[in-house]
């Protein structure tokens, strides 16, 4: 028997010189993708095994696995423990584990969990396959340029696609090229289709589609092939019958027997099948077995199912293989040459002989499970499908099942949904296996919402409901608390009733740590929607409950949202310290969720109450410690959400944005992170960059539709305005503001309010002086502006001892008597801009002290003061430090127009000038007929000298003042008063 030589790689030169541009790029830090698509045996993997070569000559490193097809839904993240499997083969795991440090730990326990363990133990590992991947991607990166392999995604499961997906976003400047396969000539069905829209969406992947070899090109394959010159007729014969399809035009040449008249099927099934029946006997049965374990093959797993001795199955093998159907893999291992053989081979068993090898496998995986040749998440799947090929209907439900608990603790919610939706179907035939229906649908509603699938949860947990008797208090009780958890996103009164509605049931109950979870989610639910009057007896009511049943996780929830209500209602000491002991006790548990809610409201408690250095210093502390923890899950999202805010209003506005970047790099977060959303805006909008600021407010405003808390209403609409001010739309702030202060007044939360009312001043001031620049009437502005300060005194005077918790609250209102002495138009003075500034550095709150200080030094250059450069080269530096741009350029247009030196301290105070901006007596007599509105005409007419003298004296008053035109200077006097004393 001849041995084929290896299939050279012809017609392809186009695209290896596109994946060559491609590699350049990757290799100078831009990391990028390839998706490759063509039908099946086209010359998809020997395009890439070629490269894959190159790679390796060039001291790149590979990652390479691939999917394969399973009838009960696919192996989740299939493909990329195939990756890792010949990673591991090519190195050790002590030096995986020195290049990735704690994550390779993490990934370890993911992928191969302690098979004892229960869902409850490793909720941490659950969260981490996506962003632990990255990162040991990331480590691999700076050893050297990666190739990433995934080929077959037309098989692949919804948890592969998912992370395809995120790479395409989270790979950013790593030396990483992601390369992809798929067959374009499958049914577009399953979740394939929406998965390539998403992942050439955007410029990270580019598509290279492979069409069939031409004749010529189809000449010199078979000739190398062959190793001689073809009859161009037997050329041409095979390239009509194959469409230039490379493996079909291989196998065409490769079977023996087929005269030129004989009449080959079209399809590569018979072609395969031809060859087979050339084989031993021993060697046909070994294919027929390893046609239903799959395309891989453990070697173990065979020899158990094929009952031959040893000597014979080798001797089966070994034919097998020097045939090239069969092809050594890693480890004790083997592989279809192609996924054409083994859909081949498996299609001609005859259904009685399908189903006992099926049997026989699914029999020695359930006995043996060592024999699955990978992790449990992926065996169970296995024998799920083993199980149900048989119709053993019994069984094939409890390996579903187990399937479904397998794919949640990885995370692979989607597969976990598709499995557990396939056992409620089974359980309809099967009925109850030591697992009831309602126990069945709860689990599928909490993979469907942590899938994201909100809708399709509520659903099941519906019937749920429907299906559980009312004696069973305490399961309906948990059935109404999932359905609350599932809608707070979308439906919060709804919510709202659920929860309560849980807690009513459990009212007596003697189930403790039942009563504790469910009077945790009611009174959390009411104190994120700003109810904290009717949410605090209930958070010591969690405590007792929790610490009486011995339940750690609701003793957590009772310490953190106890002490919150604490620190914001006065007793800071208190709350604080019960939120530290809420830490202490979630790190003793090793309890990551318990955490991550902790140090979410730890540090925005020290924010809220002044305390902003411990705040800081907390938020560097969460963010060392979710660094080696490696993962991002919902509790993860919402603590990093409020380290972006605590960082930016702090002044810490780089390190929020690296924050940001993190965690904006998570494809779940885009959903959660509406404070992230809020400080982009912000930091935008002080940047300069409108457009931008307004994209981000696209996202949060989204995000508040379904959101109650009136925090995030407050910050929302605060952004919003604040982005329509600098934009000079009034109209628009004033808007935001009314909606702002319609959420959170309605909920009480006062200190938000007192901001939007100062907020609301600093918009009416703007326009007051606008409009006297231009002579039109302020009454109206300042009847708002009156009703905006009266309603800031009587909040501040309201809060009583809650000005204990809020600081922030009393420079607020001191801003807000500055903003309406500006707004009025009065004599307002410069001390009042001074303490306002003061006040916001004892909170390290850089950005509104420099604000300040710009108003303080209007004040001085009006009054003449010497002092003016001194404060407003402060606001300039504090500016300037933080690149708060759009504040930088009304500080330097002032100093600009008050002609003051910002560079450097002057050696000795400049001699005073005799009227600012050097102005002379004339020109100041010229300026007060300017803010009247006076033409030229008009004012030569009025001192008594020519027109000519008028414009000249203009001309000179805008130069002075850096004004652009009339207008502008008449607004920058009257702001400054200048020609008040005339």
């Amino acid at each position: 028997m001849r041995r084929r030589r290896p299939s050279p790689l012809v017609g392809r030169h186009a695209e290896l010189g596109e994946i060559s541009a491609v590699w350049s790029d990757v290799c100078q830090r831009q990391a990028a993708g390839i998706l490759i698509s063509g039908e099946a045996g086209v010359g998809k993997t020997r395009l890439v095994q070629e490269w894959i070569e190159h790679v390796v000559a060039e001291g790149g490193q590979v990652l390479a696995g691939a999917s394969f097809r399973i009838s009960t839904g696919g192996l989740p993240y299939g493909p990329i423990l195939d990756a890792l499997r010949r990673l591991l083969r090519d190195r050790s795991a002590a030096s995986l584990a020195e290049l990735a440090g704690p994550r390779f730990a993490m990934l370890d326990e993911m992928f191969w969990p302690d098979p004892g363990a229960t869902p409850s133990d490793s909720a941490a590992g659950r969260a981490r396959v996506f962003d632990v991947f990255l990162a040991l991607l990331a480590q691999l990166a700076e050893e050297a340029p990666v190739l990433l392999v995934i080929e077959d995604v037309h098989w692949a499961e919804q948890a592969t696609l998912d992370l395809l997906s995120y790479l395409t976003v989270a790979l950013r400047r790593e030396r990483v090229l992601l390369m992809v396969t798929y067959r374009d000539d499958e049914p577009a069905a399953g979740p394939l289709p929406a998965a390539l829209v998403e992942l050439l969406r955007g410029v990270f992947m580019s598509h290279l589609p492979l069409a069939p070899l031409g004749a010529g090109e189809l000449g010199v394959l078979l000739s190398n092939l062959a190793g001689a010159a073809l009859p161009p007729t037997a050329v041409d014969r095979i390239a009509d019958l194959s469409g230039g399809n490379a493996f079909f035009a291989e196998e065409l040449l490769e079977a023996r027997g087929l005269g030129d008249g004989e009449q080959v099927p079209a399809r590569v099934r018979d072609v395969v099948l031809l060859r087979v029946a050339t084989f031993s006997g021993d060697a046909q049965a070994v294919l027929r077995i390893c046609a239903v374990i799959g395309r891989r093959i453990g070697y173990p797993l065979l020899a158990t199912v094929a009952e031959l001795p040893e000597k014979s199955l080798l001797a089966a093998l070994r034919e097998l293989a020097g045939n090239r159907v069969l092809l050594a893999d890693s480890g004790d291992a083997y592989r279809f040459r192609h996924a054409l053989a083994q859909e081949a081979v498996y299609s001609d068993l005859l259904p009685g002989e399908r189903a006992r090898l099926h049997a026989l496998v699914a029999v020695a995986l359930t006995e043996r499970p060592q024999l699955g040749d990978g992790p449990r998440s992926s065996a169970t799947a296995v024998v799920a499908h083993h199980w149900e090929a048989t119709g053993d209907l019994p069984r094939a439900l409890t390996a579903v099942i187990e399937a479904g608990r397998a794919a949640a603790e990885v995370r692979a919610f989607r597969a976990g949904l598709t499995y557990y939706t396939r056992a409620l179907e089974l359980w309809d035939d099967v009925g109850d296996i030591g697992l009831s229906r309602t126990e069945l649908l709860a689990a599928a509603a909490r993979c469907a919402h942590d899938a994201g699938e909100h809708e399709v949860a509520v659903r099941l947990v519906e019937e749920a409901l429907a299906a559980t008797a009312k004696e069973d208090v305490v399961g309906r009780a948990l059935l109404h608390e999932a359905m609350g958890t599932y809608v707070d996103r979308i439906d919060g009164a709804r919510a709202l009733k659920a929860f309560t509605q849980a807690y009513h049931l459990l009212a007596t109950s003697d189930a403790l740590a039942e009563r504790a979870r469910v009077t945790a989610a009611l009174a959390n639910s009411l104190s994120i929607r700003g109810l904290y009057p009717d949410s605090a007896p209930l958070w010591e009511e969690t405590l007792s409950l929790a610490r009486s049943a011995g339940s750690r996780r609701e003793e957590v929830l009772g310490l953190k949202t106890s002490g919150w209500h604490f620190a914001m209602h006065g007793e800071p000491e208190k709350g604080i310290g019960r939120m530290r002991d809420a830490l202490r006790v979630a790190r003793d548990e090793d309890d990551p969720e318990g955490t991550c809610l902790t140090y979410n409201h730890l540090c925005l408690a020290l924010d809220f109450i002044g305390w902003s250095a411990d705040a800081v210093a907390t938020a560097e502390e969460a963010l060392r410690w979710s660094a080696d923890l490696g993962l991002m899950f919902p509790p993860m999202i919402d603590m990093l959400d409020s380290i972006v805010l605590v960082l930016w209003r702090n002044g810490r506005w780089r390190q929020a944005e690296e924050v940001a970047d993190r965690l904006l790099a998570s494809h779940h977060a885009a959903a959660r992170a509406l404070m992230t959303f809020v400080v982009l805006a912000e930091l935008a909008t002080a940047r300069g960059r409108p457009e931008e600021a307004a994209q981000q407010l696209k996202q949060a405003l989204e995000q508040l539709k379904h959101d109650e808390d009136p925090l995030d209403h407050g910050l929302v609409h605060a952004a919003a305005a604040a982005h329509a001010l600098w934009q000079e739309d009034y109209d628009t702030a004033r808007a935001e503001i009314a909606a702002g202060l319609e959420v959170v007044g309605a909920h009480g939360d006062d200190q938000q309010a007192v901001a939007l009312c100062v907020l609301g001043l600093r918009i009416e001031a703007d326009e007051a002086e606008r409009r006297r620049a231009r002579g039109r009437n302020t009454s109206d502005i300042e009847e708002r502006g009156t009703e905006f300060i009266e309603r800031v005194r009587n909040l501040w005077r309201q809060m009583g001892v809650r000005q204990k918790s809020f600081p922030e609250a009393a420079v607020d209102a001191a801003m807000g008597e500055a903003e309406f002495a500006r707004l009025t138009g009065g004599d307002p003075r410069p001390e009042p801009w001074g303490e306002v500034a003061a006040g916001w550095d004892r909170l390290a709150r850089p950005y509104p002290a420099a604000y300040a200080r710009w108003r303080e030094a209007e004040e001085l250059v009006r009054h003449r003061d010497p002092r003016a450069r001194e404060v407003l080269r402060a606001a300039h530096d504090a500016a300037r430090s933080i690149e708060a741009r759009t504040l930088l350029r009304e500080i330097t247009a002032l100093a600009d127009r008050a002609r003051l030196d910002l560079r450097a301290p002057a050696a000795a105070p400049p001699a005073e000038p005799e009227h600012p901006f050097h102005l002379t007596d004339r020109e100041l007599q010229v300026l007060v007929l300017l803010k009247e509105g006076r033409r030229n005409r008009e004012i030569a007419r009025s001192l008594f000298i020519s027109e000519s003298t008028a414009s000249v004296h203009v001309s000179n008053i805008l130069g002075k003042l850096n004004a652009a035109n009339r207008v502008e200077a008449a607004a920058i006097a009257h702001r400054l008063h200048l020609g008040d004393q005339g």
